[in-house]
């Protein structure tokens, strides 16, 4: 029970401000990730067909990365985490 009334007081607090931030950014981010990852497998899957060469793959999968890694940043300063 101590660790329940350690949780409410957390929320009611300002840092249970904070922890709401932290959770939206990390829920975010996991949406992000996820997002990534499908795109990942579908690069995989025209590799695999041979809709796409190997060259045209890894041109691909970098610009996943590249756009990635700006929405991570944006994401972080949209939270206040940069």
């Amino acid at each position: 029970m101590g660790r329940r009334k350690e949780k409410a007081v957390l929320f009611n607090s300002p840092s249970g401000k904070l922890q709401k931030i932290w959770r939206s950014y990390l829920k975010e981010r996991c949406e992000q990730h996820q997002s990534l990852s499908k795109e990942f497998s579908r690069l995989d899957m025209l590799l695999k067909e041979n809709s796409i060469d190997e060259s045209t793959y890894e041109r691909l999968k970098k610009l996943l990365e590249t756009g990635y890694e700006q929405k991570r940043q944006e994401i972080r300063l949209k939270y206040g985490f940069a």
